[in-house]
């Protein structure tokens, strides 16, 4: 714990605030493709491209914030070790803000109410796991940044059982599509339904992949 106190002492504040609005602005984002999804499911379309509008309105504030930190943070952190970190960790979460974003233009092309039902609910399922990994990955991050590592560390395990259950559903998804690719008319939707099925993933996995490298920090900042 006291070298984890004296490495986080050489972060100024001002970068674990950035880093902390950054995340919670990325989950913002995938939270915002959540309801998308579910209003979508419900039919509530008014409320779904309200939803849908509000992740490109995250993402832009995301992306400033990611700027931000990314100017500061080569003369605000000495250390190179250090500042190497952040910016990985930064790294990873703009890829899951990436595939957020990418999920969320699919919506706003896929007829989605043309698409099976039991397809419709796999891919929900899938949303349901997107946000909530993301949502943990950002307590670990918190914890982390806390210098609380035993926190950071139960949370990104739990990331990663998250990534393992989504891929069985990822499977039972693709399954279904296989399947239910002659009932729908057009190639190119199926297409865009494996795609999309596969940002779903994509989100899950850099989840994932994060919390693999607050593990990391974790590891170091304990030696």
């Amino acid at each position: 714990m006291g070298l984890a106190v004296a490495i986080l002492e050489q972060i100024p504040s001002e970068i674990i605030n950035l880093v902390l609005k950054y995340s919670k602005e990325v989950r913002n984002l995938v939270k915002c493709l959540r309801i998308g999804i579910s209003m979508l499911n419900q039919v509530r379309v008014g409320e779904a491209l309200r939803a849908l509008s509000e992740c490109i309105r995250a993402d832009t504030r995301a992306d400033k914030i990611r700027r931000d930190i990314l100017y500061k943070i080569g003369t605000a952190i000495k250390d190179g070790n250090i500042r190497e970190s952040i910016v990985r960790l930064i790294r990873r979460l703009d890829l899951i803000s990436e595939w957020s974003k990418e999920a969320s233009r699919y919506l706003t092309i896929i007829p989605y109410l043309e698409i099976p039902v039991e397809l419709r609910e796999k891919m929900e399922e899938l949303s349901k796991y997107s946000l909530e990994s993301v949502d943990v990955l950002v307590n670990a991050i918190e914890a982390l940044l806390e210098g609380d590592m035993d926190r950071a560390n139960a949370h990104a395990s739990r990331v990663e059982q998250l990534e393992e259950e989504a891929d069985e559903v990822d499977v039972v998804a693709r399954k279904f599509l296989l399947a239910m690719g002659e009932r729908i008319s057009n190639p190119a939707l199926v297409v865009m339904l494996r795609d999309f099925i596969e940002s779903l993933e994509s989100i899950v996995d850099y989840a994932e992949d994060a919390a693999d490298y607050v593990r990391a920090l974790v590891i170091r900042f304990r030696e």
